[in-house]
Order: structure tokens, then C-alpha cells, then sequence
């Protein structure tokens, strides 16, 4: 898969998404903009459709249970039609960036509480294995997410993706379950994963 995180408050640029092979896209779930339709248009054009949301935003501040509890909330509002979402419509992206396991695994338990099957990935800063201990590992991957690092700091310097990779398999994690998280203004030859962002295509 190929998601692109498309910036919050526009609309693809269906060009750029054409030329660089895209095949899913990542919208801001508190976007005005991304509706039911909306989505569902996007879908229509043959792309996979997901919603991201990071935990630091106003919208879903609180400790991991309220962030959980406020993002399927959004999302409920979002998809009235659906009442109970569809496994991969939308995929749910879950940014969470603090170095706090016991955060993390309360909103990753209470979103497959809410939304037991939807296609769910946690994105984290790289680097981050060192605070993972083995209970922590164990309830993500029970919780059935994908783990998908960032190959790249706050100011977008590279980070090297085969040392990122290899500090979360030496914590446990399933190489199948990780997937990257790269700069979109450099993305690599043969790439997997997600982009971030469509702003940041050349």
C-alpha cells in the first residue's frame, strides 16, 4: 500500500497522487470538509480511504481512554449512515507521539472496545523501542494495529529506516504487522507504506 496523508484543508491533487502511484488516502478527520460523501467519492476513484487524528490535537484532548472515545465519536458523525463503520471504510490512522505506554495502551484497548475490527495504524516517532517493555509490545499487537514509524524527525531531517525497523523488532513487534512512515519529499525507491505529506510531493 501507498497512503498519502493529504493535508488538512485541501483536496487531492489528483495529479501529483497519479504520478507518484498512490493507491490510499489519509484525510484530518476533523476536517469540515471529509464527510460520508466525501470519502465515499474518494473510494469511487478506486483509492482505499482512511481518516488520521493525533492525539495532541484540542478536539481529542484527555488521557488515552477520552482520546479513543472523542476520535470514534468524530467518526460516528462522520459516517451516520454506517452506524457501525465498515473493517476498512475508513482505514484510522492514530497519531501517537508521547513516550507514555500507559496512555497508549488504554486508547488502543478502548478503540477495539468501540471498534473492534476497523483497519487501525499507530504512528510513533522512530527510535522510541527503549520504553517499550514486553507487556506494552504485547498489547499492541493484541490489539490488533499496524506499527508504523516515523523515517524522520520533527524538522523532516532522515532518520535511518533500517535502524528504525530493527529497534521494534528486537522489542517484539512482528516485522508483518510494521509498515513506514516516510517524508513524501523524498520518498524512496520500491516505498511502502505512508507518506506524509501530499503537501510535501514534489
Amino acid at each position: 500500500m501507498r497512503a498519502l496523508w493529504v493535508d488538512s484543508g485541501n483536496d487531492p491533487d489528483w495529479q501529483k497522487v497519479a504520478q507518484h502511484s498512490m493507491t490510499a488516502l489519509y484525510f484530518d478527520l476533523f476536517d469540515p470538509r471529509v464527510t460520508s460523501v466525501y470519502l465515499q467519492s474518494t473510494a469511487a476513484r478506486g483509492f482505499q480511504v482512511g481518516v488520521y487524528v493525533a492525539s495532541n490535537w484540542p478536539q481529542v484532548s484527555g488521557n488515552g481512554r477520552d482520546f479513543a472515545e472523542k476520535t470514534s465519536a468524530r467518526l460516528k458523525e462522520v459516517l451516520p449512515t454506517h452506524g457501525v463503520t465498515k473493517p476498512s471504510f475508513p482505514k484510522v490512522q492514530l497519531d501517537m507521539e508521547e513516550h507514555d505506554p500507559g496512555k497508549i495502551s488504554s486508547a488502543l484497548k478502548r478503540w477495539r472496545e468501540l471498534h473492534r475490527y476497523q483497519d487501525t495504524s499507530w504512528t510513533m516517532e522512530a527510535m522510541q523501542g527503549g520504553w517499550m517493555d514486553p507487556a506494552f509490545v504485547q498489547t499492541v499487537i493484541d490489539c490488533r494495529v499496524r506499527v508504523v514509524p516515523q523515517y524522520y524527525t520533527g524538522d523532516m531531517r532522515p532518520m535511518a529506516q533500517d535502524v528504525a525497523l530493527r529497534d521494534l523488532l528486537v522489542r517484539g513487534f512482528p516485522q508483518q504487522i510494521i509498515s513506514g512512515f516516510y517524508d513524501a519529499a523524498a520518498l524512496p525507491i520500491n516505498w511502502d507504506g505512508w507518506g506524509f505529506t501530499m503537501g510535501r510531493l514534489p
